[in-house]
């Protein structure tokens, strides 16, 4: 019976210190095939790949599970003064404990087996123990650079890394979904064409999709609220988006976002949500003005270089709309101007999703009001963000998308 899990092992007779849990390997079984009733647990780690092994036989003064619920157990060794506190998934732990009573009440049978699991011999030197004592399975990390590196049994449980590349992966692997501890995903230059809406329940902070085929994508992964709070690093090079993904204003605690070498002409307004965001490259697209709303983002660096902004002889038209005469505003757009005029604090589920949507999404004008169409004034300017790097081709010129709320606000600025 093995346990892939983390332990703390805590030597009674040393004074106590900092308690640091490692990836390990618990198993209970045969010490050798000459003594098959001398069974032990064997504790393997990175640090100690040759194991530890603690005889069971009137060794164990007691196990401790009133935090079982929580995945959480230890074991109390008479020789050597040890315990080894567990922290493992709820069910995976319940059934090591099971199989650990069998043995320890004598209910284990003939043919070495307890709890209905056989009992293997935990001796390194012997072959069948190759799973034992390879550490494969404690792995945080996975690289896979071609077809004949990707593993057959699986992903280890235990992945905070893993960088499938260069292998024309056309299908999201949902082997992927179960790895609960992958904090960063790295899928660059294959054939993806689009990513699972389930993508989004797993906590990532790091993502990389560069070189596929996402430009057909609905980003529906994007709305979910756990990747919303996690995500700080996503790379969307390189896969021909002739747009901007909305559904990214919603994460919040996106940092970093490349976007270089797509054919993206126009950046929403509601750009400026992304309130984290520090780190924008949009290299080499097709981007001829950005919106005004942007000078409310502190930025440390963003790229612009090799895309359509003017030149320092372009001459860039006046864009001024006119309000339409007895436009009388929907009903939608007075809730929102009230939610907005009086500073109503919300969170999603006290008020309509339709109305966060729309209050998200409409630019905003220099006064800090919503501009909905009944009251939309455009034109274009030079503007300077508040950024510390700004990347541009030498001769470009930075015009801005400006909108307001009225015609006052349009003859101030």
């Amino acid at each position: 019976m093995k346990l892939v899990c983390e332990t703390c092992v805590i030597k009674r007779a040393m004074p106590a210190g900092k308690r640091v849990f490692q990836k390990t390997i618990l198993a209970v079984g045969k010490n050798s095939d000459k003594k098959p009733d001398e069974t032990v647990i064997m504790l393997i780690t990175n640090a100690n790949k040759s194991g530890t092994k603690y005889g069971l036989k009137k060794n164990i003064s007691k196990i401790f599970t009133r935090f079982l619920a929580e995945g959480k157990a230890t074991i109390s060794f008479n020789i050597p003064e040890h315990d080894v506190q567990i922290k493992c998934e709820v069910v995976q732990l319940t059934s090591f404990l099971k199989v650990l009573k069998s043995v320890l009440t004598g209910d284990a049978t003939s043919d070495g087996s307890a709890n209905g699991v056989k009992l293997a011999c935990l001796s390194v030197a012997n072959k069948k123990t190759s799973v034992l004592s390879s550490t494969k399975v404690l792995a945080t990390k996975c690289i896979v650079r071609s077809r004949g590196d990707y593993p057959l049994k699986g992903f280890s449980q235990n992945l905070v890394a893993l960088h499938i590349s260069d292998i024309k992966l056309a299908r999201f692997d949902p082997q992927i979904f179960l790895l609960k501890n992958l904090r960063n995903l790295n899928l660059s230059n294959n054939c993806l064409e689009k990513l699972p809406p389930a993508l989004g329940e797993m906590r990532l902070n790091d993502i990389d999709v560069s070189g596929n085929a996402l430009q057909n994508d609905k980003w529906e992964w994007l709305m979910n609220p756990t990747i919303q709070s996690s995500l700080q690093s996503l790379n969307l090079s390189g896969n021909n988006l002739t747009y901007f993904p909305i559904n990214l204003i919603y994460s919040r605690a996106l940092v970093r976002l490349d976007l270089q070498s797509n054919y993206i002409e126009k950046l929403p307004f509601a750009v400026w949500k992304m309130v984290r965001l520090r780190f924008l490259n949009l290299a080499n697209n097709q981007i001829g003005s950005v919106p005004e709303s942007m000078v409310r983002m502190k930025l440390e660096q963003v790229d612009l270089s090799e895309n359509k902004l003017a030149t320092d002889s372009c001459t860039v038209p006046d864009l001024r709309v006119a309000v339409t005469v007895g436009h009388v505003a929907a009903l939608w757009e007075i809730a929102a101007r009230v939610v907005v005029a009086r500073k109503v604090r919300y969170t999603t589920g006290m008020i309509p999703f339709l109305l966060i949507e729309i209050m998200n999404r409409t630019p905003i004008c220099g006064c800090d009001l919503l501009c909905f169409t009944s009251k939309v004034y455009e034109r274009a300017k030079v503007i300077r963000l508040n950024c510390q790097h700004l990347i541009m081709n030498s001769n470009n010129v930075l015009y801005a998308d400006c909108v307001f709320c009225s015609q006052r606000c349009s003859t101030r600025q």
